[in-house]
């Protein structure tokens, strides 16, 4: 009541005297004073900003009394005199007591700044709902204010225990959920790693090769974000992993990976690409036995014209190398363009190259013919996570902060899969041979993407492939040998066929690597006019059901929604659409009215009991938390905190060594 008197005048208001019965907790005096009561002591201070003052010792305040019930409330004391300027009506909104941020507006800006929107566009956003900044109810900087107390919040018991209590919270809510921390023998954090359920789920079902990247330190303690990245039926990103690190060595990296295993029952990928790292490559010997390790070919061609200056020069050694990297079918064609691109080059004493030819089945295709690796050559879909994260954390990131970026990040990424699911169960994809049996068949098991893919070697076999010779051995089996039909390539591939199963094998060893049909093998099925591909060449992992029959944990229902902000509107339009149902009838409104108390009074119950399990749960992890310290504040190689400089001031202060000069000639003259 009084800050409503108080606002409609021109002041603000501020708390003051308080006083209880005796033995109660009852109240049995309030005062409300002027903001501008009182006055402060005047204490030199050495800081450049200094808050204005804004106390006059105003005298404008109101007493209250109660009973001994607390019920009837009285006015022993009211005093209406100010000895300062009120406030103008177009600047009661500024006031202090009159600014504050409902439950929904708070909610609002906090839904607005987690999906990326910046907190001045938020604060925009509201003033464009209510009709100007005057209508909001608080400031810009109240907003700024809120958003970072939201973020303290969320590390008040310090960033490592932090994290560790949203890891658990997840595990609650997912079953299938597994973390592990890593910590010094001073307890704090060095390494830590998790999985949910759908990450498991995603690895069983498109694990054979996997990507890991650590390329993104940005954050307070400079840990190296480390994703396990894997190819789902849409070709499309799937996260199947994840930790942070604080250094990126054989020890830390065993431990990433043995823990991996273990959330995955032991299970190892067919191949595992990584960049150049030593430690990371004597890991994966360590740990990953049986997986063929890749290295990462864009680092490499990045790397070449640096190491070697001829490829600026000269396009034909430059040619050659390419070629020894991916398009090579045989160690023998490798070993023939290695051996003619050192002998154009003159490149026998090139180290670079020496220690690359020794790690050449590591990164040449033509060393890895016989295992899958979906024909990725490169890390780059990691570094698309990196990229991702680099939008939601900064060099002041804390762990909790970076943890809820990527997992954000990865929420992206299924929401992405789940579209292309329903687009391919909603629509067909158009053929480019509609007449075409094979093509038919094809595109009713085949995801839109990988269908494409399908697609485009089918034609290039069809209009792309000549078959040169044939050769049958017996009855039932041939060898077939095929060039392209321009002529750019003189190369011949040779193509293995049994006309009882149909079974068939090409030397390029395309099905192999990609897990899709090459076009040499396509042009004979065309040969052949076969009608459907036998179905041991149509891999599970690529079709539109490739998940069917796999537990699938927390399957939203009807109704239920992730977002507190949602879930709100949804609720607000049921029951909008429910009153304009019942507005003519008293009857009905009295009826949804009473069973609306009803329903609210369930709800509170059973968010009341919700919450006592939340909270026994909470204080039982606390006691079962070891006390996990933050890790070592680091700044990142190249970040500085210090401010930019302008223009003026990057310009050199010293005197030039001509002024110098000029200086002393004139000293010895004189």
């Amino acid at each position: 009541m009084y800050c409503e008197y108080a606002h409609s005048m021109g002041f603000s208001v501020r708390k003051e005297h308080l006083s209880y019965w005796i033995h109660t907790r009852i109240i049995k005096c309030r005062a409300f004073c002027c903001a501008k009561a009182g006055l402060k002591r005047v204490r030199p201070s050495p800081k450049k900003y200094r808050k204005l003052e804004t106390r006059t010792g105003c005298l404008a305040c109101i007493y209250f009394t109660t009973d001994t019930e607390g019920r009837n409330w009285t006015v022993t004391k009211f005093v209406e005199e100010h000895n300062h300027p009120l406030a103008m009506e177009n600047e009661q909104h500024l006031l202090r007591s009159a600014r504050s941020i409902s439950k929904m507006q708070g909610s609002l800006i906090k839904n607005l700044t987690d999906a990326g929107v910046k907190t001045v566009h938020a604060y925009n956003f509201l003033s464009n709902e209510v009709g100007g900044f005057e209508n909001v109810g608080f400031s810009k900087s109240d907003a700024y204010n809120f958003v970072q107390r939201e973020k303290k919040a969320l590390i008040e018991r310090g960033d490592s225990l932090s994290l560790l209590k949203i890891l658990q919270e997840k595990q609650l809510e997912d079953n299938m959920f597994s973390y592990d921390v890593r910590t010094d023998e001073l307890s704090r954090l060095t390494s830590f790693f998790w999985m949910d359920g759908q990450s498991k789920i995603d690895y069983d079902c498109y694990g054979d090769v996997v990507i890991f990247d650590t390329t993104y330190r940005l954050n307070k303690y400079n840990l190296a974000c480390a994703p396990f990245i894997a190819v789902n039926n849409h070709w499309q990103n799937v996260f199947v992993g994840g930790a942070f690190i604080s250094e990126e060595s054989i020890d830390s990296f065993c431990w990433v990976f043995n823990t991996f295993l273990k959330f995955v029952g032991g299970k190892l990928p067919t191949t595992i690409f990584t960049d150049q790292d030593q430690a990371m490559a004597v890991a994966i010997e360590r740990v990953f036995t049986g997986t063929r390790h890749r290295l990462c070919q864009w680092h490499i061609s990045k790397k070449a014209p640096s190491k070697v200056p001829c490829f600026n020069n000269e396009k034909t050694v430059r040619g050659l190398f390419y070629q020894c990297m991916s398009k090579c079918d045989s160690e023998l064609e490798f070993d023939r363009y290695w051996n003619e691109m050192i002998s154009r080059g003159n490149l026998q004493e090139n180290r670079w190259l020496g220690d690359l030819h020794r790690a050449r089945r590591n990164w040449s295709t033509a060393f890895n013919k016989d295992v899958l690796d979906l024909g990725i050559l490169s890390t780059q879909r990691s570094e698309s996570a990196n990229n991702g994260l680099h939008g939601c954390s900064k060099a002041t990131s804390t762990l909790v902060e970076c943890f809820m970026g990527l997992d954000k990040l990865v929420g992206s990424w299924r929401r992405g899969e789940r579209d292309e699911d329903f687009r391919c169960k909603q629509g067909a994809v158009s053929l480019k041979v509609r007449s075409c049996a094979m093509l038919k068949h094809v595109s009713k098991f085949y995801t839109s993407k990988m269908f494409v893919r399908f697609e485009q070697a089918f034609m290039e076999g069809a209009a792309g492939v000549c078959v040169v010779d044939e050769t049958r051995h017996d009855e039932d089996n041939y060898l077939y040998v095929t060039k392209l039909c321009d002529g750019s390539d003189d190369k011949r591939w040779f193509v293995s066929y049994n006309s009882k199963t149909n079974e068939t094998a090409c030397s390029c060893r395309g099905f192999e690597t990609r897990g899709i049909l090459c076009k040499h093998i396509l042009r004979i099925y065309n040969l052949k006019n076969l009608r459907e591909i036998p179905p041991v060449y149509l891999l599970k992992r690529f079709c539109r059901d490739a998940k069917k029959g796999i537990y699938l944990p927390n399957t939203p229902g009807i109704i239920e929604c992730n977002s507190n902000l949602i879930f709100r509107n949804h609720l607000m339009r049921f029951a909008y659409d429910l009153a304009n149902r019942v507005e003519n009838s008293k009857d009905a409104k009295a009826h949804v009215l009473g069973r609306l108390h009803v329903l609210a009074n369930e709800a509170d119950e059973i968010v009341e009991a919700v919450e006592m399990r939340r909270r026994g749960l909470s204080d039982e992890n606390d006691k079962n938390t070891p006390l996990v310290r933050d890790p070592v504040k680091k700044k990142p190689k190249g970040i500085s905190n210090a401010r930019l400089k302008g223009y003026w001031e990057t310009g050199s202060k010293k005197p030039s060594k001509t002024i110098n000069l000029l200086k002393i000639v004139i000293t010895l003259i004189n």
